[in-house]
């Protein structure tokens, strides 16, 4: 049956309303109805208290300590801290509530521009329910973490390369790769023979700028002090491994990781969690092979995409690899399949299991967190869902012949 951008549309923004409408019930009515009532607020995300909880760490962090911080960011994050200080004028609960406007406008502004071809009513529609009803963007809001500006960058990334503007699309992804490495995988979607060298020159050229920007930044603004000095202060703080131990101790070998977690390894140390003692062993004394199988999992899929002609279905594929694969993968980075989430929905591609994709892909974007397991809210069944879906998603899209179409 082929299925009009239109009525994707439709069944999409039905999809999304019914979930969110259900977990509004869920989280915010049944300890409210159901006995034993409770005046507590349980969310499908962090407690209520933690709302801009990513934000207010790492800028707590570069207010005291600036380069010498310890940051899990590279140095492209902290050009968005210097940035966000200045507009806020040092005020980190201005510079919140600009996260949150900027997040919600682009992303709304992508749906804007993809759907010109709706009637009005179901444009304006779709709006709403694909950006205000999304858990991954909610969650991101939510944290304020920077995988929001990550996501902007990719927006506009895939807005110039429909222009054809192939240089400004891969300078955005050097850039977003100086912010957090991953989007650096990107890269496979849009690169092709003919613009080979390309892609090498201008990510590598974005990836530069972002990097060298906060040095440059500090010359005339905090944290001050000449390019030389203010690098050597950021590198000596990388080579102690404070911020990358406390990430393995917590995320990776410790079981952090599990808590909003859908990767493979998340997914494995849910069910694993009554022999936690061995897991944890496990992952102490395997912790660089894990990392090597991780990357090599990762890259050995970005290699076999190219024989994915479809950039929408390479961008999915890629994208499920990268939160599959990862020792952890946080719910949060879920919002990076927005960009071609929408683009699938408006694509005229009909191939037999194209709708299968659109809507398997729309489940990762709404809240299944109805069953918690030991106790815990933030372990929950949106773990073992979405490991399963983004499984469904990888192999669907590798092993059917027709993904091997172009659009």
């Amino acid at each position: 049956m082929n299925r009009t951008p239109e009525s994707k549309t439709n069944t999409i923004i039905l999809i999304m309303l019914i979930g969110f409408i259900s977990a509004f019930f869920w989280y915010y009515l049944k300890d409210s109805i159901i006995a034993p009532i409770s005046d507590s607020v349980i969310t499908p995300f962090h407690w209520p208290i933690s709302i801009f909880c990513d934000y207010y760490a790492i800028n707590n962090t570069f207010n005291q300590s600036g380069f010498y911080g310890d940051y899990n960011y590279l140095t492209g994050g902290i050009t968005l801290l210097q940035v966000l200080k200045f507009i806020s004028l040092g005020n980190p609960y201005y510079a919140s509530k600009m996260i949150l406007f900027t997040y919600f406008f682009f992303s709304a502004f992508y749906v804007y521009k993809m759907t010109d071809k709706l009637s009005a009513n179901i444009r304006y529609l779709a709006i709403i329910i694909l950006v205000f009803f999304n858990y991954p963007i909610l969650f991101v809001v939510h944290t304020a973490n920077f995988e929001g500006f990550v996501l902007i960058l990719m927006i506009f990334s895939y807005l110039y390369y429909k222009k054809d503007r192939i240089d400004i699309t891969f300078f955005l992804i050097g850039v977003a790769g100086a912010i957090k490495i991953f989007p650096l995988f990107i890269w496979f979607v849009y690169v092709k023979k003919d613009n080979f060298f390309k892609s090498i020159k201008y990510t590598s050229f974005g990836f530069l700028i972002a990097f060298i920007s906060p040095f440059i930044i500090s010359l005339f603004y905090y944290p001050h002090g000449n390019i030389a000095d203010s690098f050597i202060g950021w590198m000596d703080t990388l080579t102690s491994g404070t911020a990358t131990k406390m990430y393995k101790d917590t995320m990776v070998v410790g079981y952090n990781g599990v808590f909003f977690g859908h990767s493979l390894l998340n997914s494995i140390r849910l069910i694993m969690t009554p022999n936690e003692g061995f897991m944890f062993g496990f992952m102490t004394k395997y912790y660089l092979q894990i990392l090597l199988t991780s990357g090599g999992l990762i890259l050995f899929s970005s290699f076999i995409s190219f024989k994915i002609k479809s950039v929408i279905y390479r961008y999915i594929f890629i994208l499920a690899a990268l939160c599959l694969f990862r020792p952890t993968s946080t719910d949060y980075y879920l919002v990076q399949f927005f960009v071609p989430f929408v683009a699938l929905m408006m694509s005229d591609l009909n191939y037999k299991y194209d709708f299968k994709i659109l809507i398997a892909t729309c489940i990762l974007l709404l809240s299944k967190n109805y069953y918690i397991f030991f106790d815990n809210n933030y372990i929950t069944s949106n773990t073992i869902i979405n490991s399963l879906t983004l499984l469904f998603i990888y192999f669907i899209i590798i092993l059917n012949p027709k993904s091997r179409e172009g659009e």
